[in-house]
């Protein structure tokens, strides 16, 4: 017997903002899998945030649903899931059965311990923020040396990528209110950064995702340490530097002396910490394809102190 289940083909993310406010269709596609897969018989619990759909099923399986329309997100989380499986020094989640259901891709897979590291950052020493972001710097180093053979199919081939984010740079800032007088800095600043931006790099696994909303993290003997990364849905191929831009935004919030931290122990040294890093770093920040600095750049009266993209690159970085 065919299994049914009432997930419609929708097209666009406005039509499935709408569809997943109703929670009986979701959980019937949810329990249509655990019974496809013989999954455990266990509390099923869905979780508030994120783009997709996403179950706990008990404490130790999570079933991740994608709209037909972030069909790249379920290829690139799958794609990377599996290649970092077994490879870093703390958990990435397994995947035990991935697949579509009524045309919706979906994964299970294992659910990893740990404390949301968004949940309790404000609350730690300056000590024990240290020791995470060193701990934060050498994984980003370690994922950005692995290997990326049968990762093609992610690759963003870099030039094409900046390309089209310099294209749309100063509308989507626009569109995210930044001011006027910075918005028509853009071009000047990000002509003047070009040479780093086209500069060719080995592509490397970015998540552009090291934020604390997907980061995990354990407490040993008073002390929080790294545990687990989440979320891959926006893996790509690409330039490293990249990927240093959410633990800057959203945990180093403009501390010099945390930002020299996490740069160190991620691989610069201090001659590379110098205003020409500070410039490029600040452009990529730009071109993020989700940067909105208004949310992103977590340092409390920054649009009162910046009057230039200058003065933006010197609070948030440092140096």
């Amino acid at each position: 017997m065919l299994e049914q289940t009432p997930l419609p083909p929708l097209d666009t993310f406005e039509d499935y903002e709408v569809f997943i406010q109703a929670a009986a269709p979701l959980e019937a596609a949810a329990h249509a899998l655990i019974k496809r897969h013989a999954l455990p018989d266990a509390p099923l619990t869905r979780f508030s945030e994120g783009t997709n759909v996403v179950f706990a099923l008990g404490d130790a399986l999570v079933i991740k649903i994608f709209p037909p329309f972030h069909r790249d997100q379920y290829a690139r989380e799958a794609a990377v899931l599996h290649s970092l499986l077994g490879k870093l020094p703390l958990s990435t989640p397994e995947i035990l059965h991935q697949g579509e259901i009524s045309g919706w891709p979906y994964i299970i897979m294992t659910q990893l311990e740990g404390t949301l590291l968004e949940t309790l950052w404000d609350t730690l020493s300056p000590r024990n923020k240290e020791s995470l972001l060193a701990e934060l710097g050498l994984l980003i180093q370690q994922v950005h040396a692995l290997p990326t053979q049968g990762l093609e199919a992610i690759d963003s081939h870099w030039g094409q990528f900046m390309k089209h984010q310099i294209a749309g740079c100063v509308a989507h800032h626009r569109a995210h209110n930044l001011p006027e007088g910075l918005l028509a800095q853009i071009p000047a600043f990000l002509e003047e950064a070009r040479p780093m931006l086209f500069k060719a790099h080995k592509p490397v696994i970015l998540t552009g995702e090291y934020t604390p909303m997907n980061l995990l993290v354990k407490e040993m003997d008073g002390i929080w340490h790294l545990h687990g990364v989440i979320d891959f849905g926006d893996a790509m191929l690409g330039s490293p530097a990249y990927d240093l831009l959410g633990p800057a935004a959203f945990l180093i919030q403009g501390d010099r002396a945390l930002m020299r931290t996490f740069l160190i122990s991620y691989g610069y040294d201090d001659v590379s910490l110098n205003q020409s890093l500070s410039r490029y770093l600040t452009a990529l920040l730009l071109l993020h394809q989700y940067s909105n600095l208004s949310v992103q750049v977590r340092i409390d009266g920054w649009q009162e102190r910046v009057n230039t993209l200058n003065d933006l690159a010197d609070l948030v970085w440092g140096f």
